[in-house]
């Protein structure tokens, strides 16, 4: 089950020690991290849910939660948040809110740089079971978070029960 595998992934990388980006929690995630998730999310956590891993908490230039993409997993769901994957997100970031079941994951991947409007970074594809949902931006900057990429890259990775984590800051 691909889910098994996910949560042995990030119980290695909260083990490693691995120094993480801003934009990445894991358990224990901060209150406000989970608030500011719930609220955004549209969710109120069930008294047996778990959360796990929190992307994004600010991302500069999101007024009131425009623009602002994120993605909460916990033991039950994954919940996201994404904009549209279309050419003039840039300028009009329409957002999609969702919940997966996690016994419906089959895998998680993240994808393609987006193919918006102008130079600004919107984000990347995120994709669940194959299928594109939307864009998930790395990071609150003004440009992509490589490391929170590729720790995203290496925690979905299918049949890697045990990743490895190295570069201990």
């Amino acid at each position: 089950m691909y889910a098994t595998k996910l949560f042995a992934n990030i119980d290695a990388l909260k083990e490693s020690g691995e120094a993480l980006p801003k934009a990445l929690h894991l358990s224990p995630i901060p209150s406000d991290v989970i608030k500011l998730h719930e609220k955004r999310l549209g969710i109120n956590l069930q008294p047996d849910e778990t959360p796990l891993l929190a992307v994004n908490k600010k991302i500069i230039g999101a007024v009131g939660g425009y623009g602002w993409s994120g993605l909460l997993i916990t033991n039950k769901n994954i919940y996201y948040r994404l904009l549209k994957n279309a050419f003039f997100s840039s300028l009009i970031a329409i957002a999609k809110k969702g919940c997966i079941p996690m016994e419906q994951v089959v895998s998680l991947q993240i994808g393609n740089h987006d193919a918006c409007f102008g130079t600004a970074y919107v984000g990347h594809q995120f994709l669940v079971n194959g299928k594109v949902l939307g864009l998930l931006r790395m990071g609150g900057g003004i440009e992509i978070d490589e490391k929170l990429m590729d720790i995203l890259r290496k925690l979905f990775e299918d049949g890697n029960s045990s990743c490895t984590w190295g570069n201990k800051n």
